[in-house]
């Protein structure tokens, strides 16, 4: 491939990556420089690439603390040959301070006589908005699945004694309502005495129905 279909490679390159906003890196690994491309800041908050240094350390200090020992682990396990390619999700800081969601995909596109790799390229793409609805789906999925562990369902016809009221059991045993529904749900009873009732109490201890 000559200068001048190399030059429109790139420049086609460049079209598409501008057109699926997804920025563009490629890392020389011998020499430790990294070119990216305008996108690349952008995602970021930042006008351009010329606010950053071309080097790995760039992206190293951007990225998250807690994501680092990962997203390095990822770049070695590809240039060593135990995957193959760079594909991971990690925060990045941007320029108001925030942390937004990356999809980072790479691959070794170059590599000397030996195998050794020489250059890396990968795209940036910005998937906090998906992160963000999947750490909604979670929070609402759990919210549920507490809810159902407190919970806990009486089905079916309860056979009830209509004079005292006791439950007839699975065990063929009457058990008073009470013991029966504690056993069978998580409920919790406070006692009280209802209005009918009360006048009915009154009289069974001697007093008139109405105080």
């Amino acid at each position: 491939m000559d200068n001048r279909e190399l030059l429109l490679s790139e420049e086609r390159l460049q079209m598409v990556l501008e057109g699926s906003e997804l920025g563009f890196w490629d890392w020389n690994i011998e020499t430790g420089e990294v070119k990216r491309n305008d996108q690349w800041a952008r995602i970021l908050g930042y006008l351009g690439i010329d606010e950053f240094e071309e080097n790995v350390d760039t992206w190293t200090n951007s990225i998250h603390p807690d994501d680092r020992g990962a997203a390095w682990a990822s770049i070695n396990d590809h240039k060593e040959g135990r995957s193959s390619s760079h594909n991971i999700e990690y925060r990045m800081l941007n320029k108001l301070g925030d942390y937004v969601w990356i999809l980072d995909h790479a691959k070794i596109v170059q590599r000397d006589e030996n195998g050794h790799p020489l250059r890396m390229s990968g795209t940036h793409s910005d998937v906090s908005d998906r992160k963000r609805l999947e750490q909604e789906r979670n929070t609402l999925i759990e919210s549920l699945q507490n809810a159902a562990s407190e919970i806990k369902t009486l089905k079916g016809i309860l056979p009830i004694c209509s004079y005292c009221h006791n439950i007839l059991n699975e065990k063929g045993a009457w058990s008073q309502m009470e013991a029966y529904i504690s056993s069978h749900s998580d409920a919790h009873f406070s006692h009280g005495i209802c209005p009918a009732c009360y006048p009915k109490i009154r009289l069974q201890n001697g007093l008139s129905e109405k105080p």
